[in-house]
């Protein structure tokens, strides 16, 4: 019973097998083709491709069979395919085709078959009537009529009336009228550019300069110092960030030194290094500080700075009226 169910089963995969091959023919996977067929098929598959690339612009020309003609090829070659790679060749040639196709339908134009303006203009009088002509003198009527039964066949839209000359009431648009300010202007009210003399110029001292040697000056009468005990001005933020902008000179050039080995930052001033020291191994190192009002706040409130040791500056205005230079 055993061996008789087997060999039922083997005859009916057998038929399934055989009705499947039926069905699909020779489109079926076949990775046993024979390979001159698969040779073949590849070298046609290339020569199509090549070709058709060659002769694009000929193909694109409206009187062209090249793309049918290849079309029809890729139909035939392609009931022989049964492999993946020449299938990617089969898609290759097809979307090469189609973009040719698409750059063919984008540049049909009426122009190829073009409108006879002058011939529909004749048929289209004689079929109203206009060509019948019984007096030398007279030309008959129109007949339109005739033409709008012939062209209600074609259209279902309601006729409408209309004017030939547009609406009856027309607004005539005035054109407003500007006034052209005249460009002679009143040489009496002109006034000549002022002539600055050299007496005119109050020359400005460079503040920067002044106030980094004053925080130098004053760092040299107080030094050791805490370095937050020295730029705070607990009366102005503004001008704690001013002299810690001015106090980055004197570091960056090497004149004041901040040592950290007590776990504060203390002041000290020192020699500038030399030429020497730099080729000795000295590394210069600098830092970016951020400071806002709520650490400026805090720093205040934990070293209990009460007096700024650099004094408050008073801003600077200008009253004798002269420029500055």
């Amino acid at each position: 019973m055993d061996i008789s169910g087997e060999e039922q089963e083997r005859n009916e995969s057998v038929s399934y097998s055989t009705k499947l091959d039926e069905i699909l023919g020779s489109k079926t996977y076949d990775p046993d083709q024979n390979k001159e067929e698969k040779r073949w098929l590849r070298r046609e598959y290339r020569n199509l491709i090549s070709t058709t690339e060659e002769n694009r612009l000929e193909y694109l020309r409206p009187d062209s069979e090249g793309l049918s003609n290849n079309i029809a090829r890729a139909n035939d070659l392609h009931q022989k395919v049964k492999n993946t790679h020449e299938a990617t060749l089969d898609s290759r040639l097809l979307v090469l085709t189609s973009d040719l196709g698409v750059q063919k339908a984008r540049r049909m134009r009426l122009d190829n078959n073009s409108f006879d303006v002058e011939n529909y203009i004749t048929k289209l009088i004689t079929f109203m009537g206009g060509r019948q002509i019984d007096n030398d003198n007279e030309e008959p009527d129109l007949n339109w009529t005739s033409i709008g039964k012939l062209a209600s066949k074609f259209t279902t839209r309601v006729p409408t009336s209309d004017f030939m000359l547009g609406p009856l009431s027309v607004e005539t648009k005035e054109r407003e009228k500007r006034i052209r300010h005249s460009l002679n202007k009143d040489k009496s009210a002109m006034k000549e550019p002022e002539q600055l003399k050299e007496k005119d110029i109050e020359r400005q001292e460079n503040e920067t300069t002044r106030n980094v040697k004053m925080v130098y000056d004053i760092l040299g009468e107080r030094q050791p110092i805490n370095f937050f005990e020295f730029i705070i001005n607990p009366e102005s933020f503004g001008q704690t960030v001013e002299n810690l902008f001015y106090l980055s000179f004197l570091i960056r050039d090497g004149k004041v030194n901040i040592d950290d080995e007590s776990g504060q930052p203390i002041l000290t001033l020192c020699e500038p290094p030399t030429a020497d020291n730099y080729a000795e191994g000295l590394i210069k190192k600098q830092l970016v500080m951020e400071i806002d009002m709520k650490t400026w706040q805090e720093i205040i409130e934990t070293y209990e700075i009460n007096e700024s040791v650099i004094p408050t500056r008073i801003s600077r205005q200008r009253t004798t009226g002269k420029w500055l230079g």
